[in-house]
């Protein structure tokens, strides 16, 4: 969350949590003052959508939590076309026209396939459809980085990555647990964990950390242990499918609590200080493809 949609937000009184609702009426709410700098925030979010979204296709797929799973899809759906149309309305430069494209049109491979009942087929279709669209809009991102210029705050991209990784585990765990794309799954949950880790522990360790910033990351924690432990109990899917909707549930409390993180390193002002001398920059998410391991 960027400063102008975490001012947005208090003004608004929304909390201060990550939910399709929530998320969207933030962006309602500066969409007709969108800059480069809250770009970056809303591109973000279509990176963390992208996942969440076949993460739901495929719960309900399978019949986890099938009423929580249908709203988080067509919530995720909405969202997603808002903010498309959001930056569509916004692009500055020759190269994030050529990155907006890009992501439209690979959001209308995604959406034909998200739209239909949800099949094994489906499923397979989406695994490459799916790694383009997050792709594209880790893409888009950049490219808003790369307009916004000096007025650009990392800390909001790097919030948006975490973001995207947790609910990217949750999505290659739902594949494991339909016995698509085992292996390749498998490595996907267990980089994308390395990831995340990695980076909580660069914000938690840095001397630019406020006594409220490392409270947040333990409370983080504090979800993501839990988070965790159930992600990689088991190699079975068949006993990787009964722990599924507690994998479920969690994927979404454990997406909130890294959302208020990210709000207080903006709120502080320390986010881009503290992202840019600590966290590397050069993570190439390419490596985070399905189409390499399979």
């Amino acid at each position: 969350m960027d400063k102008l949609l975490f001012g947005a937000c208090l003004l608004a009184g929304f909390p201060l949590v990550a939910s399709p609702s929530f998320a969207l009426a933030a962006v309602s709410a500066v969409e007709t003052r969108l800059d480069a700098a809250s770009a970056v925030s809303v591109a973000g979010e279509q990176r963390m959508l992208s996942q969440r979204m076949v993460k739901a296709y495929l719960m309900l797929g399978q019949g986890i939590r099938t009423d929580d799973a249908r709203a988080i899809l067509q919530g995720s759906i909405r969202q997603f076309e808002s903010q498309l149309a959001v930056l569509k309305a916004f692009q500055p430069t020759p190269k994030v026209r050529t990155a907006v494209a890009a992501l439209a049109s690979a959001w209308e491979q995604c959406r034909v396939l998200l739209s239909a009942v949800p099949s094994k087929r489906g499923a397979v279709a989406l695994y490459d459809a799916n790694e383009a669209l997050q792709q594209a809009a880790h893409s888009a991102g950049l490219a808003y980085e790369d307009a916004a210029g000096a007025t650009a705050d990392r800390s909001t991209s790097v919030a948006g990555r975490q973001h995207m990784l947790l609910q990217r585990m949750a999505k290659f765990y739902f594949y494991r647990t339909w016995e698509l794309y085992d292996a390749p799954a498998d490595m996907e949950l267990h980089l994308s964990r390395a990831h995340f880790t990695a980076v909580l522990n660069q914000i938690e360790r840095s001397h630019l950390a406020s006594a409220q910033v490392k409270a947040g990351v333990a409370q983080v924690r504090r979800e993501w242990e839990p988070y965790q432990q159930v992600l990689f109990a088991s190699q079975d899917p068949v006993k990787m499918r009964r722990d599924a909707a507690r994998v479920a549930e969690l994927s979404e409390r454990v997406v909130a609590v890294a959302e208020n993180l990210a709000a207080r390193l903006v709120m502080e002002g320390q986010g881009a200080k503290l992202v840019a001398r600590e966290v590397p920059h050069s993570v190439d998410m390419s490596v985070f493809s399905g189409r390499m391991l399979k």
